[in-house]
């Protein structure tokens, strides 16, 4: 069969007419509710700022002369000295530093996995082997010389639902078990995961949605109260081939991980947790008999960190142990055979980590947040007898970049705060400061023309706890105008946002916004009281007190409470809607990106860390849940998902999407086909900063024949004929 071409079908009056419309409309751009970011209004000026840099004031590789008494370091690419005592600093010839100091030995580092994923093939520490998880089993091959030696097979035995040699999604994400092969340090012993995940049941997406057939994704996903995967441990000896199952106790429900070998081979160390997550034990195992013991205890009563630090000591059998028993992160010295031998801090504030240990002097010197501002972090000291301890920097600022003589009498630290630029100088033991070794950056973000962050103390909704947070504004700031304000919410458990660390700033304050940003009751790094205060009951307090940075920020007469909006990624997403659900006067714009709408669709680790199982309680799933106050909704959502989110999955903004499309309620939703968690698509930031502006009456799309806006050109008809342009919202 003959077709004629559509177009010599036409008569020539109707073909020209369209070719004219072909070529009017190449000309626009596509419309939509949304455009591309470079197109909003301001988005030229985003594009322009500059950051005010952060790293201007700290030094480099400094070496001590102590015989000498001088210190000496690298800053802007010169060497400089200055004397111990303090004199001033000098700039000093290349090559006439003093030699560098011995290098320590290179420690064996495994390899790890990637997000939520163990590492296949983990080399051993001599370099003779590679432990290889291949077909569910532990293969280990030779490496090396001699070429001729056969590959092992440390099991044989592994199905693809019980296997050896990894871990799974939930054990990955959630405990961070980026390994599960780990090799002794002499190489001879090689333990590995006996993993059974038979129990869970299977989570399917849809891959390959823009192509002409989907596949199944299926993985094992355990949700609140499901049955969790079962995890043991074995251990392989190479010189005899014997395998040794570790006696790991008797519960289904418990989880075990954070493994690694003493230095001195003689133990496997690793965690036990209860289900509830409230008990986490230290156990050691004879990696002769596979025979288990209970080092240490650490009982909370609502959730225990799932991760204290612990480092050996010299002798491979003393090691320092972080416990939060008194609800604080503090340091404990124990030994391997002898049990607790002392609690070395005993402090009403967080300790960091270890900054360095000098054993032949007796100190530990650790950075801990003993600031009157409880996120500043300050320089300590402790003898390993526990007889002295010392609080060695002074100032209300942050300390960082810490360097200890070796004789313990002088270190080197960088001070800066959210608006106070780094500098370095180098003190005595007493907390005096000797000499400035740099000095701070003169105002960087004035030479920049951008306002400083302001660092915000906010009392919480509880009325008594102090909350820090940042306000950013716009480099053509005017307090005698009226800004939106728009809040960057994360506020989950795990995770803290607010930084004390100078250099800060939100570029797209220069749409013409507000940014604001604050740690609420429930992140981490303050305590476990500030830490517990949604212990089963999430969505609460910590939605409370992202209103209560709202309600205090309004009482200043440049904040528009008329227009704010809340945003956020996975926990800040569902932060957002939250907040916008229960809170429809403070928050009347939200988008939400990848948000766990109901706490029943997350794992079973995170969620019943905080809030227990479904089965325990159920008051609090429903209180919790976005799906639930759904029908409430007064203001306007954007929802944005990944449709191969493995993580959160989409049914979250699916659960949430159906009650508004059931009960008639306007929303906006972007859905991108190929996306994770993560979704990294350029459209994400354009639709979510379209949705607020559009919803802030700053920018609105123009209709169907309309000339399309442009981007800065049109930032003067941003605001078009008064009859196509967005309305400001309306108070609910």
């Amino acid at each position: 069969m003959k077709i004629t071409p559509f177009y010599r079908a036409l008569n020539s009056t109707a073909l020209r007419m369209l070719l004219c419309t072909i070529a009017a409309s190449s000309a626009c751009r596509a419309h939509a509710q949304w455009v591309p970011f470079d197109s909003l209004p301001g988005a030229q000026r985003v594009s322009a700022i500059e950051s005010p840099g952060g790293s201007a004031g700290r030094v480099s590789d400094v070496r001590w002369d102590i015989p000498g008494g001088r210190v000496w370091f690298q800053y802007a690419g010169k060497w400089k000295s200055v004397a111990l005592s303090g004199d001033a600093t000098v700039t000093v010839p290349e090559g006439t530093e003093p030699p560098a100091a011995a290098a320590r030995p290179q420690t064996y580092r495994a390899p790890k996995g990637g997000r939520a994923k163990q590492a296949t093939r983990v080399p051993s520490p001599d370099g003779a082997w590679n432990a290889v998880f291949q077909d569910c089993n532990v293969l280990l091959e030779p490496e090396g010389e001699p070429a001729n030696r056969a590959a092992i097979h440390a099991t044989d035995n592994g199905t693809n639902k019980h296997w050896f040699g990894s871990a799974d999604w939930v054990y990955g994400e959630e405990l961070d078990q980026n390994s599960a092969m780990w090799w002794s340090p002499d190489s001879k012993l090689i333990a590995y995961y006996d993993f059974d995940e038979s129990p869970v049941k299977e989570y399917v997406l849809l891959g390959g949605l823009t192509t002409t057939r989907t596949r199944a994704l299926s993985a094992g996903y355990p949700k609140p109260g499901d049955q969790n995967p079962i995890a043991k441990l074995e251990i392989y000896n190479l010189a005899t081939g014997k395998r040794t199952p570790i006696d790991v106790g008797s519960d289904p429900e418990q989880y075990v991980y954070g493994v690694e070998w003493t230095p001195k081979c003689d133990a496997l160390l690793w965690f036990r947790c209860n289900r509830r997550q409230d008990t986490l034990q230290l156990m050691a195992t004879d990696p002769v008999t596979g025979a288990s013991r209970t080092l240490i205890t650490e009982k909370q009563s609502t959730w225990q960190k799932n991760s204290p630090a612990l480092q050996f000591l010299a002798d491979g059998s003393r090691f320092l142990w972080e416990s939060e028993s008194n609800g604080f992160s503090n340091w404990e010295l124990w030994d391997l055979n002898k049990g607790k031998l002392l609690r070395l801090t005993d402090d009403p504030w967080v300790s960091e980590s270890i900054v360095n240990i000098d054993e032949a002097s007796g100190w530990m010197y650790y950075s801990a947040r003993s600031s009157k501002t409880g996120i500043n972090s300050q320089l300590h000291r402790v003898q390993l007898d526990g007889s002295r301890r010392e609080r060695l920097t002074t100032e209300d600022l942050h300390y960082s970049s810490f360097l200890v003589a070796p004789d313990n009498a002088h270190f080197v630290a960088t001070k800066q705060f959210v608006d106070v630029p780094p500098s370095a100088s180098l003190y005595t033991m007493d907390g005096k400061e000797v000499a400035q070794l740099t000095k701070p950056a003169a105002d960087p973000y004035g030479k920049k023309g951008m306002p400083k962050p302001e660092f915000l103390r906010v009392t919480a909704a509880d009325g008594k706890t102090e909350l820090y947070g940042i306000l950013y504004k716009p480099k053509d700031f005017d307090p005698s105008r009226s800004y939106p304000l728009v809040v960057d919410a994360y506020g989950g458990p795990l995770i803290a946002t607010v930084s004390p660390r100078f250099g800060s700033y939100e570029a797209q304050t220069e749409l013409g916004v507000l940014i604001a940003k604050v740690d609420n009751r429930g992140t981490p790094g303050r305590g476990k009281a500030f830490e517990d205060a949604t212990y089963m009951k999430l969505g609460g307090a910590d939605v409370d007190d992202q209103a209560q940075l709202v309600k205090e920020l309004s009482k200043r007469p440049y904040v528009d409470s008329k227009r704010v909006a809340i945003m956020g990624h996975s926990y800040g997403g569902y932060m957002a809607l939250m907040a916008v659900l229960r809170y429809p006067q403070t928050f009347q714009v939200a988008v939400a990106g990848a948000p766990p709408t109901d706490w029943r669709q997350y794992d079973t680790i995170y969620t019943e860390r905080a809030m227990r199982t479904p089965q325990e309680n159920a008051e609090g799933y429903d209180a919790g849940s976005a799906v639930k106050l759904a029908t409430t909704l007064k203001g306007r959502v954007l929802l944005l998902h990944g449709m191969v989110d493995d993580n959160v999955h989409p049914s979250n903004t699916f659960a949430i999407a159906q009650v508004w499309q059931a009960s008639n309620i306007p929303f906006e939703m972007m859905l991108f086909p190929n996306a994770d968690h993560g979704i990294g698509s350029p459209a994400y930031e354009s639709a979510k900063w379209s949705f607020i502006l559009r919803n802030f009456g700053m920018w609105s799309q123009a209709p169907l024949g309309a000339p399309a806006a442009g981007a800065e050109p049109a930032a003067a008809a941003a605001a078009p004929d008064a009859g196509n342009a967005a309305k400001p919202m309306k108070p609910e």
